[in-house]
């Protein structure tokens, strides 16, 4: 079994960042791979050094004129089937296919925001011998807006990721200064996501004043990720509430976008999350995995991954009071908090791990394969 994984760019991103996981364990795949790709990024001598083929057919103008570039690439590389990972490939993935041997397999990781997406999105449903969700609240919120939608050919396979980066020792990162890293009474909290409308770090922010208010201890809110083009207010929003609260650089700290995330979360006590729309957590789940407790929001497929709030402590969605009252929780019961997060750890690491992932999306390969 040959399969071909279609992607648009390789800059750094969840999609982009499984699938270079799923090669780096190219030994363990019971199956040949090669990628597609359009343009260029940051990954690029990542995927490279995998020693996974690669072919990039480039973008031109009109976006159909891609279809026979890719369906001579797909008959001479004698793929069985290929495997999309957004809207916009996938109704490429239908055409690609059409009237061959080559079976399509199309996965959901994000919402359909956009007219175009929503037809591109009915399309490869209805035609993909496949469909693969991030989790069971991506396929049920898919399920329930598209007609005649096949649910049979329709998989809940999570994404898997590399736990063996959080296993490593990291020196203490360079915005922490000595009293920070050494200082028994400062609770240091991270949130890792870049500033959008589908995250709500400001939310935090609110409930770090509430908790400077109640005096309820030295917390320190570390927040990563990067100011959007498509939404530069929700990052200003959030740098000037702390601004004029006082939070600025002494309770809150913008650190933008990082590449050590892992070295972060191992000098962390705690990690807090705010979502408005996310569909499945990766930053939370590597969070949980790397042994720290975590506070996040009960968002439907928060609530799916950390096992109904097993795995870490659920507040209202959108309740500043009660986002507040469980970090304060969490600071009176530190210690015990940390024990019980070790053993999480286990149990989230055996969920999704990409060894896991790679198994689930083989089985899913070979069923599509025999029907």
């Amino acid at each position: 079994m040959k399969v071909a994984y279609f992607i648009g760019s390789l800059n750094r991103g969840g999609t982009e960042t499984l699938v270079l996981d799923t090669f780096r364990r190219k030994e363990m795949l019971p199956y040949e791979c090669i990628l597609i790709y359009r343009s260029e990024g940051e990954l690029s001598e990542a995927y490279r050094a995998t020693g996974v083929p690669m072919f990039r057919i480039k973008p031109t103008g009109f976006k159909l004129g891609y279809i026979p570039k890719l369906r001579r690439l797909l008959r001479e590389q004698g793929v069985d089937i290929l495997h999309t990972q957004t809207h916009l490939n996938a109704f490429l993935g239908v055409f690609c296919t059409l009237f061959s041997t080559v079976r399509l397999v199309v996965s959901f990781h994000g919402f359909m925001l956009s007219v175009l997406d929503r037809v591109y999105t009915q399309l490869a449903l209805w035609c993909a011998d496949a469909s693969v969700f991030v989790s069971q609240y991506v396929r049920d919120w898919y399920l329930s807006r598209m007609l005649f939608a096949p649910r049979q050919r329709c998989y809940v396979v999570y994404n898997g990721i590399d736990f063996s980066k959080f296993d490593k020792p990291y020196e203490t990162p360079d915005f922490l200064n000595k009293d920070d890293e050494e200082s028994p009474d400062t609770v240091k909290m991270v949130m890792v996501g870049n500033f959008s409308t589908a995250r709500s770090q400001i939310l935090l922010c609110q409930a770090i004043k509430a908790l400077k208010e109640r005096n309820a201890g030295d917390i320190r809110l570390f927040l990563v990720g990067k100011k959007t083009n498509a939404d530069p207010e929700v990052f200003d929003n959030c740098v000037n509430y702390c601004r004029e609260n006082g939070l600025l650089d002494k309770s809150v700290s913008f650190l933008g976008g990082r590449s050590d995330v892992p070295a972060i979360l191992q000098h962390m006590d705690a990690f807090v999350y705010a979502t408005n729309r996310d569909t499945f957590g990766i930053a939370l789940i590597e969070a949980v995995a790397s042994g720290l407790p975590a506070v996040v929001n009960d968002w439907d497929v928060m609530k799916e991954v950390t096992n109904n709030g097993e795995w870490a402590s659920l507040y209202k969605t959108m309740d500043v009071k009660d986002c507040a009252d469980k970090i304060e929780e969490f600071v009176k019961n530190k210690e015990q908090r940390k024990e019980a997060a070790l053993r999480n750890a286990e149990a989230v690491r055996q969920r999704f791990s990409i060894e896991n992932h790679i198994r689930n999306l083989n089985e899913v390969y070979e069923k599509t394969l025999e029907n």
